[in-house]
């Protein structure tokens, strides 16, 4: 069972190498056949098309959106498409269209004409669109000249923006893979006690390594060629069914990629199988030695553990108070070494401390037998009492799993200086306020103020407008009218006045520390916010709620697509460009948690296996109290003390631990906060390990109980 498990997490580890090739080889081909031509690359042929290369946000995330024109009924359609759609019209991926009418703004971009194949889209999950814009909508001025589509010298387009390259991606497979080898390690030496007996004696037979290899080659291809076919089973049914999504990272995995690639997955099963094999042949002991060393691992000397013990939790403190009383802006570095060192000293220490606590409360239950008569309690609080090196092995891996899932957990959600300062002003003041930045070189006066006077009633405008010159230490000029600058408790006051943040408006302070060159410091004027003699000059405009309540974003949104040219305009909270970078990247993070997971998961496992194998051999020095006593439901108790109890308080002692760990790197204004939904959901998946860990060793003891004979003990 074993060796099937390695195998199988073994190929699927490698197939999961195999899909990120397939899927980044279909992402790049088919972002390059869709590429716009732009004729500025070809200036010997005739354009075709005009077109705007933009972007918007939905859920937070950013997404392509190409603005196209035909010029003529001839015009070569791009990928995916099957007609031009009308002015006015939209062409949506399956993915955007999706997320749209959960906004309930499927017609965000226009009347929905179709939706672009998978043929057409760099993955089948991407969110892309083509647009022709409503007559007016755009702007020839903005739009570029476009000859066709495809090539090498195609601009790119969608999600080629916005994913990390293979090489960002591949590293987080280790997760898997390393996981992946020590289970495969640990799966081959498993009740290797019988099967090195037995090769130490086909070697003084005389039988030579080829005989030693084809006898452990037989004993063990069954499992592991199961093992494997079950590995690249899901790659292989994704490859030959249909396009799948992975849960939490909504990715969705192209079938027709893999399926190109289905001769590389059948590769990594090969692979798979090939490398258990040699595990098998090369780690089995021959006897042949000067002196053949014991299968069981020595325990550490008991007062190391002890001392190691001891120092856990001041290491705890120390890693929480030391690294913090460091200046950050001065020795950033130091802190984040200092920290990483405590924590993997803490990850040394930990499983110590559990095994000294519980050395200490077996010899209690030990002594509690007098009163209960317990044979399983006694044999394990004794073993516990007297073995502490034992249960600091036995709890090491579920002790590092915790630790390590709420470290990963945080390093996702870390984010640059910048992001953090706009993640801590929207929180701060969320859409109260928003910054309206128009392209005037590209717009009339009248369709400046069409759009102002058509803002929502809840809203009020001023003009923002940055000095003339950029290198100078002037600061920006707010304008408004008087209502307008009474809501936001500005002054009303005949020519310019001098403010500063300091008891202004904490809307007014956002929002000047994201457009402003000067910190700080503003001036204020009262006046109309756009005439004649501004437009065409000033494209900036801060809105303000009146009632200090939220501004309908989505509505003012749409306000600008409707009435304005094409990639003219753009309204967000201060900070938001920041903030979508920050979004991304927090996407990104989230595939070292959906590896991580498992990966840490995978090792727990291993070492639940190698914990298995350690109360085996410790069941078969107690088989003769299964005689004496009658009775072989005691390794049900043994077990429990001795496996179960252990595994468990490693649990509840890591969760504290993880939680003092993650003080330092929490930051609950940016966002950074330890994951409690992950914390219980990971010490959860651990409890039933032990639990399954617990009940397969009592079941293997007791079948092992019933095969003992005395030999003289």
């Amino acid at each position: 069972m074993a060796l099937l498990l390695a195998a199988a997490t073994l190929a699927l580890g490698l197939s999961s190498v195999a899909a990120v090739y397939a899927a980044y080889d279909g992402i790049h081909s088919r972002s390059e056949a869709r590429g716009l031509q732009y004729q500025e690359a070809f200036p010997g042929r005739e354009p075709v098309a005009l077109a705007i290369n933009g972007f918007d946000v939905v859920d937070d995330l950013q997404h392509s959106v190409v603005y196209l024109r035909p010029l003529s009924n001839k015009a070569p359609l791009p990928p995916g498409i099957d007609r031009w759609p009308a002015p006015g019209e939209a062409v949506l991926s399956p993915a955007l269209l999706r997320t749209l009418k959960a906004e309930g703004a499927a017609d965000r971009f226009g009347r929905v004409a179709g939706s672009i194949r998978d043929e057409g889209l760099a993955s089948p999950g991407e969110r892309y669109a083509y647009v022709n814009p409503r007559d007016g909508r755009l702007n020839k001025k903005s739009a570029l000249p476009v000859v066709g589509f495809g090539g090498p010298k195609s601009a790119p387009s969608g999600d080629l923006l916005f994913i990390k390259d293979r090489g960002r991606l591949l590293p987080a497979l280790y997760l898997i893979l390393l996981p992946a080898g020590v289970l495969a390690l640990v799966a081959v030496r498993m009740g290797s006690t019988g099967r090195d007996k037995r090769t130490a004696l086909v070697s003084a037979l005389g039988g030579g390594w080829g005989a030693r290899a084809w006898l452990n080659i037989g004993e063990s291809a069954i499992p592991v060629c199961a093992g494997a076919v079950l590995g690249t089973f899901p790659g292989l049914l994704v490859a030959f069914t249909g396009d799948v999504r992975l849960p939490w990272i909504d990715y969705w995995i192209s079938s027709a990629d893999l399926q190109r690639w289905w001769w590389a997955l059948v590769l990594t099963g090969v692979a798979a199988a090939i490398a258990l094999l040699l595990f098998v042949c090369l780690l089995h002991r021959t006897g042949r030695g000067r002196k053949t060393r014991s299968t069981r691992l020595a325990a550490r000397s008991s007062q190391a553990i002890r001392w190691a013990a001891l120092a856990s939790p001041l290491l705890v403190f120390a890693t929480v108070w030391g690294p913090a009383q460091l200046d950050p802006a001065q020795h950033s570095d130091l802190r984040m070494k200092l920290y990483n060192t405590g924590v993997v000293a803490v990850l040394v220490t930990l499983p110590c401390a559990v095994a000294v606590a519980t050395a200490a409360i077996g010899g209690r239950l030990a002594q509690s037998t007098r009163r209960t008569g317990s044979v399983g309690t006694l044999v394990a609080g004794r073993h516990a009492a007297t073995h502490p090196g034992v249960t600091a092995r036995l709890v090491a891996g579920v002790g590092i799993a915790m630790v390590v899932v709420s470290q990963l957990q945080l390093t996702s959600l870390q984010f640059g200086e910048t992001a953090r300062a706009a993640q801590a002003t929207a929180n701060r003041v969320g859409t109260t306020v928003l910054i309206l930045d128009i392209r005037p070189d590209r717009l009339t006066w009248n369709q400046i103020s069409t759009v102002l006077h058509r803002l929502p009633p809840i809203a009020v405008t001023l003009s923002l407008q940055q000095p003339r010159d950029p290198r100078s230490n002037d600061p920006v000029l707010l304008q408004g009218p008087c209502h307008a600058l009474q809501a936001v408790k500005l002054p009303c006051a005949s020519g310019t006045t001098r403010a500063t943040s300091n008891g202004a408006d904490k809307r007014i302070a956002e929002a000047v520390r994201w457009t402003s060159p000067v910190a700080g410091r503003f001036d204020v004027r009262q006046g109309t916010v756009l005439s004649d003699k501004t437009a065409g000059k000033e494209g900036t405009f801060l809105l303000f709620s009146a009632d200090g309540k939220s501004l309908p974003v989505d509505q003012i949104k749409q306000l600008l697509r409707n009435e304005l040219p094409a990639a003219t305009a753009s309204v967000d909270p201060p900070g938001a460009s920041w903030l979508i970078g920050a979004n991304l990247s927090a996407a990104h993070g989230r595939w070292v948690m959906f590896l991580g997971v498992p990966g840490v998961l995978i090792l727990a496992l291993a070492v639940a296996l190698a914990n298995l194998a350690e109360f085996l051999r410790f069941s078969r020095m107690i088989a003769p109290l299964s005689v004496l006593t009658g009775k072989r439901k005691i390794y049900y108790s043994t077990a429990a003390w001795g496996l179960l109890a252990p595994l468990i308080a490693a649990i509840v002692t890591s969760v504290i631990a993880a939680v003092w760990l993650a003080v330092p790197q929490e930051k609950p204004a940016d966002g950074i906060e330890l994951s409690s939904g992950m914390l219980t959901g990971t010490a959860a998946a651990l409890g039933v390990l032990s639990i399954l860990t617990w009940w397969w060793g009592s079941r293997a003891a007791i079948r092992q109980s019933i095969q003992w004979q005395p030999h003289g003990e």
